[in-house]
């Protein structure tokens, strides 16, 4: 009897779980990819602490699909308001973009690089190998080096501000041509060793995401909420186990991202409608994402590596860096409220909004 009364509950609680993104929602999963980024950077190049830790690491990548994903989906709501309007509204939608995005990064940069070159002895001759240092740091002010970026995982900058600048258009195609639009990034994805078309599927999924939401809610809460969640975490392990084993050579690592990122958010967002014990965490977490991206492998690899490993266990030396960032985030939000950035970027963008 106890078995049957299982099953039944199994099968027949209803699922009513809206998956539309509030801004709580996109906080959180940020707080999920920060945390992941973190692991990722940490033990991607230690083997020395086991494989299942290495694993981890590996799969922490995904952290670039999930901010992509949330962005996408994020501005796209925002978008939808004023689509139908002139295109000068198009263009303050993106100016205020640039605005918010560069402001939070340079304040990161004005602080970060001149410590790093005038006390902590990180020359800029050392990103900037064999180029120009002048021209480099000025477009490393611009989020324009890439990989060649004074912190390089500063890559993400040069393409998040690419996908912004894109953003329209890719809101028009994939809002008139989805179906199609999917498939050929699908098989771009497939086919090329390129990284820009699967972060592009990545941005264009969240877009997708967004703009057809409600048709997604009816048909996910088709299933049961234990018979979809299973199905995800199915999927999630095949995924998991094609990203590293690569079986099939045209399909792994970063590219099976793209489809595991969409599992772990719809996961995400049935687990949380039902436990609230870290939602408040997460957010927290998610809201200071951009600096701690920003700042950590300052911390755990080019200034003060050996103070970080020095904690010896991995759950160790990641709470660590987690605290150590999260401090340094408050410390630099707190110091923005009192220069008075977000009154400035709100008169900018009113400016903007107003006279553009």
């Amino acid at each position: 009897m106890k078995l049957e009364k299982i099953l039944m509950i199994y099968f027949k609680q209803k699922n009513d779980t809206n998956f539309s993104l509030s801004i709580d929602d996109t906080q959180i999963i940020k707080g999920v990819a920060i945390c992941l980024m973190l692991w990722h950077h940490l033990f991607l190049w230690s083997p020395e602490y086991g494989s299942f830790v290495l694993w981890i690491a590996q799969f922490g990548k995904v952290c670039v699909s999930l901010f992509l994903f949330v962005s996408a989906y994020g501005l796209t709501v925002q978008y939808n308001k004023i689509f139908d309007k002139p295109i000068t509204s198009t263009f303050k939608f993106q100016m205020k973009r640039f605005v918010k995005f560069y402001a939070n990064y340079w304040v990161i940069f004005l602080i970060v690089v001149p410590i790093g070159v005038f006390i902590l002895g990180r020359s800029l001759n050392i990103p900037y190998e064999n180029s120009n240092v002048i021209k480099s740091t000025i477009t490393d002010f611009l989020a324009m080096n890439g990989y060649r970026s004074y912190n390089v995982i500063w890559w993400f900058n040069r393409l998040i501000v690419c996908l912004y600048f894109l953003f329209p258009i890719l809101y028009f195609i994939t809002k008139r041509w989805t179906i199609l639009f999917l498939t050929g990034l699908v098989f771009l994805l497939l086919l090329l060793r390129t990284e820009m078309p699967i972060w592009t599927l990545q941005f264009v999924l969240g877009i997708a995401f967004a703009l057809y939401i409600n048709q997604l809610n009816r048909f996910l809460n088709r299933f049961n909420f234990w018979i979809l969640l299973s199905i995800l975490l199915f999927v999630f392990s095949i995924l998991f186990y094609l990203r590293n084993a690569a079986i099939i050579p045209f399909f792994t690592d970063i590219k099976v991202d793209t489809f595991q990122a969409v599992t772990i958010i719809l996961m995400v967002l049935l687990i949380i409608r039902r436990i609230h014990a870290f939602n408040s965490t997460l957010k927290f977490l998610g809201k200071h994402s951009m600096n701690m991206y920003m700042i950590h492998m300052f911390i755990c690899y080019y200034f003060f590596k050996n103070f970080t490993y020095s904690f010896k266990y991995p759950l160790l030396i990641f709470t660590v860096l987690l605290a150590i960032c999260l401090i340094i985030s408050m410390i630099i939000e707190y110091g923005k409220k009192i220069a008075g950035l977000p009154v400035l970027i709100k008169k900018i963008n009113t400016k903007i909004e107003n006279n553009v």
